[in-house]
């Protein structure tokens, strides 16, 4: 019975790459609903919204698109509040529905009536259930609907289709304050229109993506066992070299997370990058070093680590001032401030100019004789003139 569970539990939770695609389709659709909801009369480009889920469902199991279901509703929600939170749940249901639909060869009729039927009940249900509990967010959301026609009648007036706004009004405010009859009518109405145009738009699109879109294997150099332990083993300052497109950064990668747990801990492993500004935090140098320590080192020690680096003195200056090399030079400071076992960097030296090259290899050298081993990734003759050995690599077909 144990294993039956552990087996059921691991089946169940998701891979990265199934993580990262519900995410992105769950920012799409959530981008979507609040475009149209910021466009006068785009109301019914939501239905846009529906598409990312449909190839959810289509290519993912159910664990994915529910996943992708609650970070889309959470994040509309917080951005725009429940108006823009239940046209996402409409289009994550009809979506969902309809990929589904479509995944077992269910024709445009039977997926819209499906999508109809599961979707306004629940929509609706949850709707109603809500306005008539929460007073106070029912009398905001109703306000909102109110100051949204007044910018559409506007707009209607300038254009020349006054007589449009005049006959729409007095529909637009019974519909606000008869909401229990109208929610449900126009709930219905929106349903049917959705899934008449999922039908027509959205399954030949959700089809042709299926077809294009495909997981395969990656064309780039797969590092191998061998080649990670030897990095891994390595010590004092160590270059790894090769041409362009060898797999350095890769490698590399692959040993950061050789050991899960381990990255980015104290006494563990830490990376630099290319970019230093995509790794530094904090608006000033020190508050930068100390960033997610806890306990925070004392002062005199992250002003030891800075001057360590070559940064003495830099401890109040704002990040955004300092150079490309000085922030490189912070990056490793930031790193040896959680007293690493090994130091990973990866072509940290390659978007410098010579001088602040020159200052970021000593400060690589500088932690490398302090103790720490140091793999360099980098194709630059000065850096391997530098280091202690070199570990050459080159294209590996998989």
């Amino acid at each position: 019975m144990a294993r039956l569970y552990i087996a059921r539990t691991q089946a169940k939770r998701l891979s990265p790459t199934e993580l990262a695609e519900a995410a992105v389709m769950a920012d799409l659709a959530v981008g979507v609903v609040i475009i149209a909801r910021l466009t006068p009369f785009a109301y019914l480009t939501t239905v846009l919204g529906a598409i990312p889920f449909a190839v959810l469902a289509m290519r993912h199991r159910r664990h994915v698109l529910v996943v992708s279901f609650w970070i889309s509703v959470i994040l509309a929600f917080l951005l725009t509040g429940f108006a823009a939170a239940t046209q996402v749940l409409v289009m994550a249901i009809f979506g969902g529905v309809s990929g589904r639909a479509y995944a077992h060869g269910w024709g445009g009729f039977r997926t819209s009536v499906a999508a109809i039927a599961f979707g306004w009940t629940v929509v609706t249900a949850l709707s109603l259930g809500i306005l008539v509990a929460f007073s106070g967010f029912r009398r905001l959301n109703l306000e909102a609907a109110a100051i949204q026609w007044t910018g559409s009648s506007r707009v209607l007036h300038r254009v020349g289709l006054g007589s449009a706004a005049e006959f729409l009004d007095p529909i637009v405010v019974w519909s606000i304050e008869n909401w229990y009859l109208s929610l449900p009518a126009s709930q219905l109405v929106f349903s049917v229109i959705v899934a008449f145009l999922i039908s027509r738009i959205g399954g030949p699109t959700i089809k042709r993506v299926d077809r294009s879109v495909r997981t395969e294997p990656s064309k780039r150099p797969i590092p191998s066992p061998e080649s990670v332990a030897a990095v891994q083993t390595a010590t004092g300052f160590v270059a790894v070299t090769g041409p362009n497109g060898a797999g350095k950064s890769t490698l590399l990668r692959a040993v950061a997370v050789a050991e899960p747990g381990v990255l980015g801990e104290r006494g563990g492993i830490a990376w630099i990058g290319q970019r230093p500004d995509n790794q530094i935090l904090g608006t000033r140098v020190l508050d930068d070093l100390a960033w997610g320590l806890k306990p925070v080192p004392e002062l005199e020690t992250l002003r030891s680590t800075l001057e360590a680096v070559g940064l003495a003195g830099f401890d109040q200056r704002e990040t955004d001032t300092l150079s490309g090399g000085e922030q490189q030079r912070l990056a490793i400071a930031a790193a040896l401030i959680r007293n690493p076992t090994l130091l990973l960097s990866d072509e940290t030296t390659a978007m410098l100019d010579p001088d602040g090259r020159e200052l970021v290899r000593d400060a690589l050298r500088a932690a490398s004789d302090s103790g720490i081993n140091v793999i360099h990734a980098t194709h630059l003759e000065s850096d391997i003139a530098s280091a202690d050995r070199q570990i050459q690599i080159g294209p590996v077909t998989p």
